[in-house]
């Protein structure tokens, strides 16, 4: 009798065990999406230029509070922002800064490389499963046209496709964007991604999600590329492709795929580009999704994303793997 009363005793303590981990990792998820989100809720179009600073102090870059000179005295500006982050912000570098190269970098081409404006002085670099399809396909038909898929009847200096090492090595001056977005969403629209990437060697027809499941995409990485071809760098961390190994930001502005219409329209107005704003006025000032493998996806499973993050393990391994884009 002893001995079965603490299997149960046993079995009540591991369950509530149980459930006060699930507890704790959905309280974490809570802390890390408010940190993505409202860090940015007081940046608004009304407040355009709300500038964060780098500076750089033994080869690393830290964040913070701006100053400028006011009567020949130091006056700090303090952001709005209560989160101070990376994202929704214009950024102002110290002197001694200059745009790095980032960990890992993109393609040359319109797939995933930089696009580059001469004219309107801009660089848009493309981080991976993060709206840069979308970003690609605004500039390319409010500067060239629906029909031009590639830009080729229109001058190289108004747009062109080029290399992110050039670009970003070359033209320091020139205005460097680019987007983020939640690592939830976005690790779950790499593994769905998957399936228009078979691996070599796999069966034909077969699409890789059937045999790999999310749980094994987040648990098991180092088992990803047996089941696909797709390039890793689609399910790198965002900091790799926007970050020196220093910490130093390449970019001028960070935008956020959350806020796509509202953070674009400011990234125009700073480059006075009229001819994107009036396109994009004429769209009904939203920018239309051009890639839809996660979306698409989700629309298949009972439950939705939510039922792809049910598990505590899970959950704490995309918040550990990708700790520090949450803080962006």
């Amino acid at each position: 009798m002893t001995t079965t009363t603490n299997i149960i005793r046993s079995y009540k303590q591991n369950r509530l065990n149980a459930i006060a981990t699930i507890f704790l990792v959905k309280g974490l998820v809570i802390v890390l999406a408010a940190s993505f989100y409202m860090h940015t809720m007081f940046s608004t179009a009304d407040e355009p230029e709300v500038k964060i600073c780098v500076r750089n102090i033994s080869n690393q870059c830290q964040l913070h509070p701006c100053e400028e000179r006011n009567n020949g005295a130091m006056t700090e500006i303090v952001s709005p922002n209560p989160f101070f982050g990376y994202a929704g912000n214009f950024v102002h570098r110290d002197g001694n800064i200059t745009k790095p190269l980032p960990q890992t970098l993109g393609d040359t081409g319109w797939a995933s490389g930089c696009i580059l404006s001469d004219e309107y002085k801009f660089v848009f670099v493309h981080v991976l499963k993060s709206g840069g399809t979308a970003v690609k396909k605004f500039i390319k038909d409010s500067l060239c046209g629906p029909d031009d898929s590639e830009c080729a009847h229109v001058p190289k200096t108004l747009v062109r496709a080029e290399g992110c090492i050039k670009s970003i090595r070359d033209h320091q001056s020139y205005f460097h964007f680019s987007f983020v977005r939640s690592p939830f969403s976005r690790t779950y629209s790499a593994y769905s991604m998957m399936d228009g990437f078979p691996p070599l060697n796999g069966i034909r027809g077969r699409l890789p999600t059937k045999d790999f499941p999310f749980s094994d995409f987040v648990l098991k990485p180092n088992r990803r590329e047996l089941h696909t071809s797709m390039w890793p760098g689609h399910y790198d961390t965002q900091e790799a492709l926007l970050f020196s190994e220093g910490a130093c930001p390449m970019f001028d502005f960070l935008g956020r795929v959350e806020h796509f219409d509202e953070d674009m329209r400011r990234i125009l107005n700073h480059l006075n580009a009229t001819k994107m704003l009036d396109y994009l006025d004429s769209i009904g000032g939203n920018i239309i999704p051009a890639n839809s493998w996660g979306a698409d996806k989700k629309k298949s499973i009972d439950g939705g994303l939510r039922k792809e993050y049910s598990t505590p393990q899970v959950i704490s391994r995309v918040a550990s793997d990708y700790r520090r884009d949450f803080k962006l």
